[in-house]
């Protein structure tokens, strides 16, 4: 079962993501709250890597990422997200998200594998979703199967199957720059509790086929683009940012440098764990060992 965030906590929330309108649960409400979550709240899986177990009960995500001013994954994200709109009112489902494994043909992860959120207004729902990296800044439309365009770039709901009135799963599409259409991942339309979520975020924390223990990731929207600071156990680091003008990356000399930037670009200073600092230097290719160039790619969810 969810919990809401209290009063209080929707405050803190609110300012934790600079929101200062109305909280009345009005499409224009959801909205601004999803892009000024987006624009503030980094998509990042850091505490896998410090060896800090992630929970998804209220208090220690909102302790998290309100208090500690942290982010998270799209389990975390949009819990938190989806605990504070009904918090204020709206009319909320959680949804399973099976995150496409390949540009090039039809193969998707398992179910739960992505957490996203149902909101529903009046007679419309939407799909709100600020736990998937590099996609959507404003809500979609569900059950529309037309084009959605937005500032960033144009989305589509594809039916999976049959009649899109009776759909129930749905291929969430972003337009590429050469304007094919690829799979971001497939939506199944049947509400879920969170704790059908728990086994995939255990999953994601501790497995060596996961790419979140794979790659230390954190990146963040801005209101032009993007910027991005990835981490492999080889000693690799890099800074990625996107504008306008396109994109542009460049090597990073060392921890030192790449944890000042966490600090000045993201806010996060996280102290090392010991257990996870020792692990790292006993074993330093645990983490990126066996990986494949496919899977070494940063997809749109890992920004």
């Amino acid at each position: 079962m969810l919990e809401l965030l209290t009063p209080s906590q929707i405050r803190a929330y609110l300012d934790r993501i600079g929101y200062v309108g109305s909280t009345q649960p009005t499409l224009q409400t959801l909205r601004q709250i999803h892009l000024a979550h987006l624009l503030r709240v980094p998509f990042e899986n850091l505490d896998i890597h410090w060896g800090r177990a992630i929970r998804l009960e209220r208090d220690p995500l909102f302790h998290k990422i309100v208090r500690e001013r942290r982010g998270g994954f799209c389990f975390e994200l949009n819990s938190l997200l989806a605990a504070a709109l009904q918090g204020m009112g709206f009319s909320v489902h959680l949804l399973s998200g099976q995150v496409s494994r390949s540009e090039f043909d039809v193969r998707f992860g398992p179910e739960c594998d992505h957490l996203a959120v149902q909101v529903n207004i009046g007679d419309e729902a939407w799909l709100a979703d600020v736990g998937y990296g590099d996609a959507f800044r404003e809500p979609l439309r569900l059950g529309d199967p037309g084009i959605q365009a937005q500032a960033e770039g144009r989305y589509r709901l594809t039916p999976w199957s049959g009649d899109p009135a009776a759909c129930r799963y749905w291929l969430i599409q972003q337009e590429q720059p050469d304007r094919t259409w690829k799979t971001l991942f497939l939506l199944d339309r049947i509400p879920r509790s969170l704790q059908e979520f728990e086994p995939m975020c255990r999953f994601h924390q501790t497995s060596p086929e996961s790419i979140f223990t794979r790659l230390r990731l954190c990146t963040l929207a801005t209101p032009t683009g993007r910027i991005t600071l990835t981490a492999r156990a080889n000693g690799s680091f890099k800074w990625i940012e996107t504008t306008p003008e396109g994109r542009r990356e460049r090597p990073l000399r060392d921890e030192q440098e790449y944890e000042q930037l966490l600090a000045c670009a993201f806010g996060i200073r996280l102290p090392p764990s010991p257990s996870a600092a020792q692990e790292r230097r006993d074993k330093p290719s645990d983490i990126s060992s066996g990986i494949s160039t496919e899977s070494t790619q940063i997809s749109p969810k890992q920004g």
